[in-house]
């Protein structure tokens, strides 16, 4: 009876250290990659600013900011420009040409 319990105890200690050795390795990893998607969504948020201030200058759209400066939103403005053109399309004769036609 002995040989069981000290089987079921080595298994269970076996289990336990490699759920402790898979968590740190997994958590040094995640906290790593946290800190690169920190580092890229600032460049994204910074080239995105970049982008709607640009649009703001060229009078396309209009930027709304809370009391501090941060942008919140934006309002755009839809122009619309409107030319016709009336042209005259053939379109090309799709049917079997008569074997008369063909010499």
């Amino acid at each position: 009876m002995s040989g069981i319990i000290c089987d079921i105890a080595n298994t269970a200690a076996g289990i336990g250290i490699g759920a402790l050795i898979t968590w740190l390795v997994a958590r040094r990893y995640y906290m790593r990659a946290a800190i690169e998607l920190e580092s890229e969504a600032t460049k994204i948020r910074n080239l995105l600013s970049i982008v709607l201030k640009s649009l703001e200058d060229a009078g396309m759209v209009t930027l709304v900011r809370d009391p501090s400066g941060q942008i919140t939103g934006m309002n755009y403005k839809l122009v619309v420009d409107s030319i016709i053109h009336s042209q005259s399309i053939t379109s090309p004769n799709l049917n079997k040409p008569d074997k008369e036609q063909n010499p």
